[in-house]
Formats: structure tokens, sequence, C-alpha cells
């Protein structure tokens, strides 16, 4: 038994304290990077840090903001040493199968291929836990925008709260009581941030709950919305004369939905957006939006990343950036207060 001790010791499988009995050493973070067939490490490829995300969509204008990020991450690990790798996703968002196969596939990759690290911005949010579990014990990950039940990995989003809590904010500072929450029926904590700082701007504004209207938007464009709808047929007088969107993309979509219903933005129902991907909408109206520092996103889950190349055993961390309002057209006041 002392030899096999002595042994287990000698290979750091054991580690010893004085006048402590021997106890299992903790596995290494990250283990050892496969060797090439000619037994040569793969040192090449640990300098590779992969942002996996998706494609921009058809509404961003410019730098999209997922360049944004790989643009911010990029500076940051350059200067270190490490080299961006961009792995595009796609440029549709699928179904939850679709998009859990593609993001498997891209995972599995950096781990056979020996990548340094990732920061990874995941869709299939309610598949792919196990493996991506494994993969952030087995090189560096940073998780952005959306944080993941049973995953322990460092990460880096904005404060969602806080910028609809202002965005709802700025629509009652100009005047507007009746203001709808058009959101997503996803659980993931950027919908359930926003949606409670839509709801507590109201509650702490007018003192009611009598004016919370949260419709949850369909899945896609093209299904019908029968609420929507109702609630914006109803009377002037009892009509939403405001909403907020969950994103710029929603708000596009409020837009367009309100045209078919005879009703315009701003003249009949002033409009908040969040993200600023979408500053003009249709007809060259300005959207007003919660801005999204996207170039900040991408140094903050490079700089994570890197703090966990250096300590893989540090305790994760998780980084909430502010976001800011820019108000444009579709939001003018009623009462002239701004």
């Amino acid at each position: 038994m002392r030899a096999a001790i002595e042994q287990l010791l000698a290979e750091k499988l054991l580690s010893r304290l004085p006048n402590c009995s021997p106890f299992v050493t903790a596995a290494p973070k990250y283990p050892y990077l496969p060797a090439h067939s000619d037994g040569m490490p793969q040192l090449s490829a640990s300098r590779l840090i992969a942002l996996v995300i998706w494609h921009g969509g058809p509404l961003d204008t410019g730098l999209t903001a997922q360049q944004r990020i790989f643009w911010g991450m990029n500076q940051v690990l350059g200067q270190s040493g490490y080299h961006a790798i961009f792995q595009d996703l796609g440029e549709t968002v699928g179904s939850e199968q679709e998009n859990a196969e593609r993001e498997a596939e891209h995972l599995r990759y950096f781990l056979a291929q020996g990548f340094g690290g990732a920061i990874f911005y995941p869709y299939a949010y309610r598949s792919n836990r196990e493996l991506i579990q494994e993969v952030s014990q087995r090189l560096p990950l940073c998780l952005i925008d959306r944080m993941l039940p049973g995953v322990e990995a460092d990460y880096a989003g904005v404060e969602n709260y806080r910028g609809m809590f202002d965005a709802t904010t700025h629509l009652i500072r100009q005047g507007h009581r009746r203001i709808a929450y058009i959101t997503k029926s996803e659980p993931i904590n950027p919908v359930q941030d926003r949606s409670r700082g839509y709801l507590h701007a109201l509650n702490a504004a007018l003192h009611s709950h009598r004016d919370q209207l949260v419709l949850a938007a369909p899945s896609f464009n093209g299904d019908e919305w029968t609420l929507f709808d109702i609630v914006f047929s109803l009377p002037k007088e009892e009509r939403p004369n405001a909403a907020n969107g969950f994103n710029d993309y929603e708000a596009e979509r409020i837009v367009r939905r309100l045209h078919h219903l005879n009703l315009n933005v701003p003249q009949d129902v002033a409009l908040v957006g969040f993200d600023d991907i979408v500053q003009t909408l249709p007809g060259g109206l300005g959207l007003t939006s919660a801005v999204q520092p996207f170039e900040d996103l991408g140094w903050a889950a490079a700089g994570l990343l890197l703090k966990r190349i250096a300590d893989p055993s540090a305790a994760t961390v998780h980084i909430a950036l502010p976001t800011r309002l820019v108000s444009r057209d579709s939001s003018p006041s009623l009462s002239g207060s701004e």
C-alpha cells in the first residue's frame, strides 16, 4: 500500500500535506492537447480561440452585432498572442433540433482539434447541456448573452433588466401610460430580466399593475397573432399608445403588424426597441433603442477567457455591461415634458 501511494504521489495523482493523509488530486482542468501522428503536440491549435455564433439577421445594417463582438474579442486576444476564429453557425436560426446539431458539431470539433478556448452564443439552450459542460471542463469557455442552467462557465452579457427599465421609463416620461411589452416565450435570462424591467418600471412610476400588458410574440413572422390584433384594434382611448419590443427585430415586426391594422409609428403608437441593431425602420423612421455595447461585450468575454486560461480553477465570473438609451423619432413626447 505504501509503495502504491508513493507511486501515485510521484505521478501527481495524489497530494499530501503535512500531518494529513494523502488525498486525490483534482484532474487538470484542461488536459494536454492531442498529438499529431509524428508525436508533436498541436501547439498552434492551443492559440486559436473560437467565437461560436449565428450570422447577423437581414435587418442589420453595416457591421452586424456578431462582427462587432468578434472585432472586440480579437483586439484583446491579439494583444496576448491568441488568434480569434469566427465560427459562423449559419445565416438563419433553425429549429431547436437543427440548432442543437450544428452547435454540437462545432463544440466537438474544438475538443478534437485542441482549441485554446471558445466564446459561445447558444441558441439551442435546451439541448447539449452535458456536452457544453464537458467542453467547459476541458477547455476555457465563456458564454455570451444567455446563461445555461447546469453549465458552470464564465458569462458576459448586458444589464437587461436596467436596459428595459430605462426604455419603459423613457416612454412614461414622454407622457405615455398605456405601454404594451412585446416579448418572446423563451426561458432564458434576457427574456426574464427584460420582462421584469418593464413591469417594475411601470409599477415604480404609476404605482399600479392595471396598465401592465405583456404580449408574447409568435416564434415566426408568418404566424397568426390574434391577441395583438385584438388589443391594438381597441378604440383609441383604450388601446396602447406605446410599445416596447424585446429587441429591434420585434420592434420592426410591431411596425409591420400595426400597418395591417392601419396604425402607424409614431402617430398612433410610440415604439422603443432593444439592441440598436436596427436604427432605421421602414420608411426612414429612426428607432429609439437600448444600445448593447457589442464591442465591449467581445472585450469582456475575451478578458474572462484569458483569466480562465491563466487560472483554470478560479471561480466562475458573470459580467453584465450597462446599456444606454438612444432616443429617436419613434418615441415622441405626448406632453412636451422632454
